[in-house]
Order: structure tokens, then C-alpha cells, then sequence
């Protein structure tokens, strides 16, 4: 069954001996009991979801040229008719189109889609009213040469048509655009979660799931990264900061992934105190001694919560003992 907020603030009030909530006002009991449920979460991992995305992914919102809404970025090819603001990967770095040289803007009457085929022989579909213009014939240049270009441009370059400008690496996966991909997702059911842990990451390679391997980063970097220009399909991914996802190889093109993600609750509000919280029993138990040490640290009783922090070390430890249910690991005689 559920925890709700109102059942929390019962539970705690009883604990600190204030049922008629004459010392703790609800909203401080609240503030407690949110910091309690987050401190369940980094204990246990209890809060797992599952972010559908693709590589190379979306870049955090707050990357984009002009407070752009950030889209998955697309194939670079030759000679073919991209959109202002549209984003766009080639080899290891994502740019995005800031601007048409030389433009060319159209309507007809029935505002429908005109298609043709380009000189590359590819089928290209133009809505009108678009602000569009045709790549080059080259790829961009970068990275390449052992001087000049081993890092990203700086400042925008022509390509075609196309103004470009350097906005993230293809290499990365950004906790913030999985946090912004969050209830968009099929099998992300809430939004806005700030993720703690990525667990696992699994590829799709046609009808089949490829389970990327783990390395600690210090690895992942001598193993994987020491050529600039290795793409492929990414092996393998390891967590650099509080912030960044690597994988490697660098996608040679786009990729459907899943992401097994440990997230953060997010705060229950006094103003709807019967919600549902996203914890379930038993890892919601721990919750109200959490929050009454808090209380009581508070008070500068540091005798009473170093009892209710002995109290919430002792429930997690049950919590993660009795959900050890029996297994058997592999019902079949032969391992693999």
C-alpha cells in the first residue's frame, strides 16, 4: 500500500510526541519528510525507471543557441535541405543550424509538402513555409588535422547553406535531457525526476537488445577514447561527475537506447496531502524516523535523533533484508 504525505506527518507526529502539532507546523514536518524520502532513495535505490532515448541524445536545454527546445539531432548528408534550429550530428560533434546564407523560403496555395529528389539521389520532402537551406557537399571538417581542428569550432561556420554552431559531443548522454525526456518517455511514467545513478544502458540493434558494457572511467577513458574519430556502435559507457554519461564507440549513426535510471522522489506538497508517494512499502517505513531526527536535530536534542538515526539505520537494513525474497538464479542445469 502507498504512503501518502498526511500519513507521513501522522507517523512523525506521533514519534516526536506532537499528535496535535503544537511544536512542528505540517510545512516544516513536510520539508523533513521530503529530505527523509530522497535519503531512502540514495540508500536503498528503491526509485528505478526506465528512460527510452537514442544516441547521439538531446542536449540539455540550457545548451541550445537561443533558448532553442532541444530535439534529437539528425544525420548530416550532402547536398540535402535542413531547417534553421534544426540539429544535426557528423562525425563526433552535434551542431545546430543558426542561421541560412542565401535562403530560400516558398508557399503554394495548399500549403502542402513538395517532394523531390537532390542530386544525391536521396528523396527530399520540403514543407513550405520553412526557413530551410541545402548542406554542403562536404562534411564538416572537425575534428581532423593535428593542429587546427582537434577541438570543436568556437564560432559559426558555413556549410552549404547552413550556418553551423558546435553545441555538445556525440559521445555524451546528459542527465539533464534525460531529466527533460522524463514523462515523454514510454516507460518513464513521471516527469521532471533529477536522476542519482544510471544502472544499466541497453542498445537496440534491430530486434535485438544489447546490454552496454560498464567501465569505471579511468578504463573507459585509456581503453576507449584514445582515438578522437572512433565511431561504431557504442560497447560501452561509464559515468563521468554528477552529471555526464560517456559511451564509446561514438554512434555512426542514431541509435535507440534504454536507460535503467535510480531517480530522486519528487516532494510531496501539503497542498494534495492525500497523493499517493512513488515509494512503496516497505521502503516507505524508514521514512518517519529519517524525518524525526531531523526534527529533533533541529530542537538540538542530539541525544532523541541519534536515537531515531539509529532507528532509521536499523529499518533500512530490515527493508533491504526481508525484500531478499528466494530465487533460484538459473532454472536450467547449464550456465552461460
Amino acid at each position: 500500500m502507498a504512503q501518502t504525505l498526511q500519513g507521513y506527518i501522522t507517523q512523525v507526529q506521533r514519534l516526536l510526541h506532537d499528535a496535535n502539532g503544537n511544536f512542528y507546523s505540517q510545512q516544516q514536518l513536510t520539508d523533513y519528510i521530503n529530505s527523509a524520502r530522497e535519503r531512502v532513495v540514495r540508500d536503498t535505490g528503491c526509485l528505478r525507471e526506465i528512460i527510452v532515448s537514442q544516441v547521439p541524445c538531446q542536449i540539455p536545454p540550457g545548451s541550445t543557441i537561443n533558448g532553442v527546445i532541444p530535439t534529437y539531432p539528425v544525420t548530416w548528408q550532402a547536398n540535402t535541405l535542413y531547417s534553421l534550429n534544426q540539429f544535426i550530428f557528423s562525425n563526433i560533434y552535434i551542431y545546430q543550424v543558426t542561421s541560412i546564407n542565401n535562403p530560400v523560403t516558398w508557399t503554394n496555395n495548399s500549403n502542402a509538402a513538395v517532394q523531390w529528389t537532390n542530386n544525391s539521389g536521396n528523396v527530399v520532402q520540403w514543407k513550405p513555409s520553412i526557413f530551410s537551406g541545402l548542406s554542403g557537399s562536404s562534411a564538416p571538417p572537425y575534428p581532423s588535422g593535428p593542429n587546427n581542428n582537434n577541438y570543436p569550432p568556437n564560432t559559426e561556420f558555413l556549410n552549404g547553406q547552413l550556418g553551423l554552431t558546435y553545441v555538445g559531443n556525440c559521445e555524451n548522454i546528459y542527465w539533464n535531457s534525460l531529466t527533460n525526456l522524463m514523462g515523454s518517455s514510454p516507460l518513464a511514467a513521471s516527469s521532471g525526476n533529477t536522476i542519482l545513478d544510471i544502472v544499466n544502458i541497453n542498445l537496440y540493434w534491430g530486434n535485438t537488445r544489447i546490454p552496454l558494457r560498464y567501465l569505471p572511467w579511468t578504463q573507459f577513458n585509456a581503453e576507449l577514447r584514445f582515438w578522437q574519430n572512433y565511431i561504431g556502435r557504442p560497447i560501452a559507457f561509464s559515468v563521468y561527475g554528477q552529471g555526464n554519461i560517456y559511451i564509446s564507440p561514438v554512434p555512426d549513426q542514431s541509435y535507440q537506447i534504454e536507460i535503467d535510471c535510480i531517480v530522486l522522489p519528487l516532494n510531496l506538497l501539503l497542498a494534495d496531502p492525500l497523493q499517493p508517494d512513488t515509494i512503496n512499502d516497505p521502503f516507505s517505513t524508514p521514512v518517519q524516523f529519517y524525518a524525526a531526527y531531523l526534527a529533533k536535530y533541529y530542537e538540538q536534542s542530539y541525544g532523541e535523533a541519534e536515537i531515531y538515526k539509529q532507528e532509521y539505520i536499523k529499518h533500512i537494513q530490515s527493508v533491504l533484508v526481508s525484500i531478499n525474497t528466494r530465487r533460484m538464479p538459473n532454472p536450467y542445469s547449464v550456465t552461460y
